[in-house]
């Protein structure tokens, strides 16, 4: 309908929010517009047709009408209870789901860890499909609550941010590496000779 007619769209709107309200939603098992007035919205086809719900409606007398309609406020709140009840159960199931494939981490001051290099995707044009997505090692300074980490880069420069846990792993040096450490622990004149 919009796509047709995209200087339309402030037309259609109240037509599209009345259809969004009416109509069921399954997490809470009815339509918005019944959690707030308490009973199923009246359709402008059911008024010119004459259904029963309209004509029990007008033929009411007002003390029975405003007995009906407490009647019709204790049904809303057991609804409303009902609607939030199932909407806790579903995002407890959905939390539960996502957990199943989360992976806990945790790191500890002075661990080594990689970092993720932001904009994960990016390719390098010089190394191309071979972009590295990992930078690092970095040491871990502080542990804050919520999984965060303040690192620091081998140099002592800070991280601007804070970063949160999934977005770091632990840091195993490679074979070259513990080759290195071991010369430099087993034989330091050698060492100290190769940097000059």
């Amino acid at each position: 309908m919009i796509k047709d007619n995209p200087m339309e769209w402030s037309n259609l709107l109240l037509d599209i929010l009345w259809a969004y309200r009416t109509s069921k939603r399954d997490a809470i098992d009815c339509t918005p517009y019944e959690l707030v007035y308490g009973h199923e919205a009246i359709l402008p086809m059911e008024i010119s047709v004459r259904t029963i719900r309209v004509d029990r409606q007008h033929h009411m007398t007002s003390e029975v009408y405003q007995e009906a309609m407490s009647i019709m406020n204790l049904d809303v709140e057991a609804k409303r209870a009902q609607a939030l009840s199932s909407l806790i159960r579903q995002k407890r199931l959905t939390v539960e789901s996502y957990n199943k494939w989360v992976r806990k981490k945790s790191f500890r001051v002075n661990d080594l860890v990689w970092k993720v290099r932001l904009h994960m995707g990016h390719k390098d044009n010089f190394y191309g499909k071979w972009t590295p997505q990992w930078e690092g090692p970095f040491r871990v300074v502080k542990v804050y609550s919520g999984n965060s980490y303040g690192l620091q880069d081998m140099n002592g420069n800070m991280t601007r941010t804070n970063i949160n846990g999934k977005f770091i792993k632990a840091y195993h040096p490679t074979i070259w590496e513990k080759y290195a450490q071991n010369i430099q622990k087993c034989f330091p004149e050698f060492w100290e000779n190769r940097k000059k």
